[in-house]
């Protein structure tokens, strides 16, 4: 049954949206800071490959991050690049995480990608000297995602009169996986410039706040596992460049509920990752990754109770929230999934031994639930025609992040 609609979710949970402008935590002689820009742009810094160590998980930080976006209340803060990364590089990579295109379309998640860049460049706030697209083909459309970034990255830069001869691109589009994508740049890199250069690369690692925060937590906490790994092997240093994921505030309460839903199954894969990692190598679960079980579990319960049952009609009325009987089904078995899970793992945290077998069901639950709400539960959806005039008419004046109706 119905107990709220979304809006009055949020209004009553207003605590996890106190949010300071600048996190910044010292562990081991390492800064990590998420600094806010007013056009909704986001730049976290790393500043050496020390652990991260931080108290937020990654949809507390994106409901924070997000209510703060919704408000419009940021100062402009200038992007600062590591002394000792950046500053001493023989070269400086731009490196695109491009989402899999919907019918041979941009999506408006994967547009912000593409239209940060462009800001930053325009702005002279980012300068590479190379810019890679990396994302393969999921076998649904006629391009790949990353030749699908690189066209349109061009057609802004036209319309935005973006002299792009200083810059050389790549385009890395031989498989799905980024991991796979990103470990081809690099040989690609080295084959072009030599293995000396390229231990002084400095890379810019674009993509949406959800994805780019999940990778910085699944370095801090599966090291050897995490995609940046190679990137540590070759001494390299890297900088994130946030575009915001618009759906978790959303005017619509249905594609604000969904896209906190696609949040939350992020922090689940960060702990997918840990699991994997215990079966595979040995690796310890991080208590921190527990917590962040237990605390996606406990937010999800209290996300389905604003949600009508599945024997109930879904109100039409405004301000409630409309989900397709799959999506409803999916939360469900996603719901029992990691509660199962949870139950599987609780004793690793009383020191007490749990069998392998057990713990391959529960990466095994891990991975449907992700999957699953990957696959059906997000709300991302192509760029209109109508939006992509309008957002080649914005570059034109100098405003491209002028959001989209969503």
């Amino acid at each position: 049954m119905v107990t709220n609609s979304f809006p009055s979710y949020i209004t009553q949970n207003k605590s996890i949206f106190d949010f300071k402008k600048k996190l910044k935590i010292n562990n081991n002689n390492l800064i990590y800071r998420i600094s806010i820009k007013k056009n909704g742009d986001f730049h976290s810094k790393i500043e050496n490959n020390d652990k991260i160590n931080s108290d937020l998980s990654l949809h507390e930080m994106a409901d924070k991050l997000g209510s703060l976006l919704s408000r419009g209340e940021f100062s402009t803060i200038s992007i600062q690049e590591h002394h000792k990364g950046h500053l001493e590089s023989t070269m400086h990579i731009a490196v695109v995480f491009c989402k899999p295109l919907i019918k041979d379309m941009i999506t408006i998640e994967f547009e912000r990608r593409v239209s940060i860049l462009l800001s930053q460049i325009k702005k002279d706030k980012l300068r590479p000297d190379t810019i890679a697209f990396v994302g393969g083909n999921d076998n649904k459309n006629s391009i790949s995602g990353a030749k699908a970034g690189y066209i349109y990255f061009r057609r802004l830069s036209l319309e935005a009169k973006l002299d792009l001869s200083g810059f050389e691109f790549i385009i890395e589009q031989e498989v799905s996986s980024f991991r796979d994508n990103l470990d081809n740049l690099l040989i690609t890199l080295e084959k072009k410039y030599g293995k000396e250069a390229i231990s002084r690369c400095h890379f810019t690692l674009i993509s949406s706040d959800y994805h780019l925060i999940r990778i910085a937590e699944i370095f801090k906490l599966s090291r050897r596992q995490s995609i940046l790994f190679p990137l540590v092997k070759i001494n390299a240093t890297w900088t994130y460049l946030f575009a915001a994921y618009p759906f978790c505030v959303s005017p619509d309460p249905t594609l604000a509920f969904l896209g906190r839903i696609r949040v939350l199954a992020n922090d689940l894969a960060i702990v997918l990752v840990n699991l994997n990692g215990l079966i595979r190598f040995n690796d310890l679960v991080a208590k921190e990754n527990f917590s962040r079980l237990c605390e996606t579990n406990q937010k999800l319960q209290k996300m389905l109770k604003i949600m009508p049952g599945s024997e109930n009609s879904f109100p039409s009325t405004d301000g409630c929230i409309k989900l397709s009987t799959s999506q409803w089904e999916v939360l469900e078995r996603g719901l029992c999934a990691i509660h199962e899970a949870q139950r599987i793992l609780s004793p690793l945290m009383n020191g007490e031994s749990v069998e392998r077998r057990k713990l391959v069901h529960a990466r095994d639950l891990f991975m449907e639930v992700v999957k699953n709400i990957r696959f059906t539960i997000d709300p991302d959806r192509p760029v209109t025609n109508y939006e992509l005039v309008l957002s080649l008419d914005q570059v034109k004046t100098e405003n491209i992040f002028k959001n989209l109706d969503l």
